[in-house]
């Protein structure tokens, strides 16, 4: 989940009885970090409008054609949303999202008044995976109401990412490979197998035993067949000492890894 927020006035995107504009859908874009992620998603914009989002983490199997979620509104203001997919990769090291037309979210546009709820539906348009899952991300973005005045102060408007998994009937479980970049201060975690990982609270450690930890939450998720980078950040002093070894909570499983130290300049 992305939370945006903006110093100011809020601005509405038309003038006063004008139609809402029509969706928009950017081309592709690129995200440096991991996307973060909640267990539990409830998250207030500080106007008294509270958005539950259940489940986090949507899993479609290759037999089902659709599946849904539940959008709630616990706060005392209605809630106004534009729902959009993207097909979610991972090139250079990088999430980048592409938008997409494989998977369809209905409704689109989302009005929940306060205590009610609102299911979507999750229809899956293209043919059935064969070999690796696909990954996809929601993109709940929060929009002015109609009759919204401007307001002094901070307006916040909420972005929710939700990962969307669209699973193959025999895909092998994740097979991931660490490599540290030393001259880059990276991790890079590639993941052979043909589901994605998740990848929890995470530290490198050297030969000495000095370890850095990267995160103490969720670091970000690695997809099938794809590659993922991480800042590593040694304290000063004396150099780190190979060999490495990564310790990390793999789909909230601890597991520790081998990691090989990359050539410069390769990759």
């Amino acid at each position: 989940m992305t939370i945006m927020s903006s110093a100011g006035p809020a601005r509405s995107p038309r003038s006063p009885g004008m139609a809402r504009p029509a969706i928009r859908r950017p081309t592709v874009y690129a995200c440096r970090g991991a996307f973060a992620a909640l267990l539990t998603l409830c998250v207030t914009d500080g106007n008294g409008a509270t958005l539950q989002v259940s489940p986090v983490i949507v899993n479609i199997l290759p037999t089902q054609p659709a599946t849904t979620l539940t959008l709630g509104n616990s706060g005392d203001l209605p809630i106004h949303g534009q729902l959009r997919l993207y097909a979610w990769t991972q090139r250079n090291g990088d999430n980048v999202l592409t938008p997409t037309d494989a998977l369809i979210a209905s409704p689109p546009i989302i009005r929940i008044e306060p205590g009610e709820r609102q299911i979507v539906r999750l229809v899956r348009v293209a043919a059935r995976p064969e070999g690796n899952e696909q990954s996809y991300r929601l993109v709940v973005d929060e929009l002015p109401s109609l009759d919204a005045k401007p307001s002094e102060g901070v307006s916040i408007r909420l972005r929710y990412s939700l990962p969307v998994f669209v699973q193959t009937s025999h895909s092998r479980a994740p097979a991931l490979h660490f490599d540290l970049r030393m001259t880059r201060g990276e991790l890079e975690v590639r993941n052979d197998g043909e589901r994605h990982a998740q990848l929890g609270a995470t530290r490198v450690l050297d030969a000495s035993g000095r370890s850095v930890e990267l995160t103490r939450g969720l670091l970000g998720y690695v997809l099938a067949g794809q590659t993922r980078r991480f800042a590593v950040r040694w304290p000063s002093g004396a150099p780190p000492v190979a060999p490495f070894t990564v310790e990390s909570r793999v789909d909230a499983v601890p597991m520790r890894f081998d990691a090989a130290v990359a050539p410069d300049g390769e990759g």
